[in-house]
């Protein structure tokens, strides 16, 4: 049965970025930034595993003034951002929790797996 996990992905020369993913495949957030390589990528998810109960949460409007985005916050940076906007503020409340709420679930065992894209 799938479950919530996270991803590393390949961005060409850019270096590395990691997603998360729902049960049902679908990209809930992703790194801020890229990395420059797997390794870095997999500490800065291994961190915001371990640090999560510190993590606060940004709503604001996206480059639209209509759409919202969310990102998490550690130590006043971004670990996390939004994989997509939504319409309503509430909406993006809403998906940030759960979003907090599945890497909760997961487990620290739950190695990211690199995915050459």
């Amino acid at each position: 049965m799938a479950h919530a996990r996270f991803q590393i992905h390949r961005l060409g020369e850019l270096g590395m970025t990691w997603r998360f993913l729902s049960a049902n495949n679908r990209t809930i957030a992703q790194s801020p930034t890229p990395f420059p390589d797997a390794d870095l990528c997999r500490d800065a998810v291994r961190d915001l595993r371990e640090r999560l109960a510190e993590a606060s949460v940004v709503v604001a409007r996206g480059d639209s003034a209509q759409l919202w985005l969310w990102r998490v916050r550690i130590a006043g940076s971004d670990v996390a951002v939004s994989s997509r906007k939504y319409h309503r503020r509430v909406q993006a409340a809403y998906a940030s929790r759960c979003f907090l709420e599945l890497v909760g679930a997961t487990g620290i065992s739950d190695a990211p797996r690199l995915l050459h894209s």
